[in-house]
């Protein structure tokens, strides 16, 4: 990572000098030859190669897995799938996987209202509870539709007997008025005139 660079780059030649000046340091590396006297007279360090982590990027290799790039991410280098560096690749109907031997694969979204299906998850039908409530409200719809004319056809049909029975009666009292002409008279005599 790129701490780690910087200090190899531009820490270690002082770290190695503090570690080599320090007498008890010395000492056990004169034991580890045989206890022959070891002393720092200098210490030269070859230039660093790497300065920086973007000089690494030619050691880096993804190709092992597929589809995978190599990024810096945090200050590390990290072989990247394609569900990282595409986060739509799945059209937002499905969870991306990167498989390391096959690439990017989606793992798709479905509900009762809709299912998606194909590689990208790019293609869907309607699922079982979009036609249950397609056909459930036009169900709903229908039986509305019936008990509406249903009880405007009752309501016509009690309407017009009401109607016809009025005029009926009506008809009737002028018929047996005209026709049978009882009339009350003063002396309770009661009248008859007809054929």
């Amino acid at each position: 990572n790129e701490s780690q660079i910087h200090f190899v780059s531009f820490q270690l030649d002082r770290a190695l000098t503090d570690i080599l000046n320090n007498t008890i340091n010395l000492k056990n590396i004169s034991q580890a030859f045989n206890n022959r006297g070891v002393t720092l007279n200098s210490l030269r360090l070859q230039p660093p190669v790497i300065n920086n982590i973007t000089d690494l990027k030619p050691y880096v290799n993804c190709t092992k897995f597929a589809s995978y790039t190599a990024e810096i991410i945090d200050g590390q280098w990290q072989c990247v799938g394609h569900c990282k560096t595409n986060p739509d690749y799945c059209h937002q109907h499905g969870q991306c996987l990167n498989d390391i031997n096959k690439g990017p694969v989606c793992r798709c979204f479905n509900s009762s209202l809709k299912q998606f299906y194909g590689p990208r998850c790019d293609v869907f039908h309607w699922g079982p509870g979009f036609y249950g409530a397609l056909f459930g409200s036009l169900a709903v719809a229908l039986l509305l539709l019936i008990i509406i004319i249903t009880i405007i056809l009752v309501r016509k049909k009690y309407t017009g007997v009401w109607k016809r029975s009025n005029s009926y009666n009506r008809r009737l009292s002028t018929f047996s008025e005209d026709f049978f002409g009882f009339y009350n008279t003063g002396d309770h005599n009661l009248e008859f005139t007809g054929t």
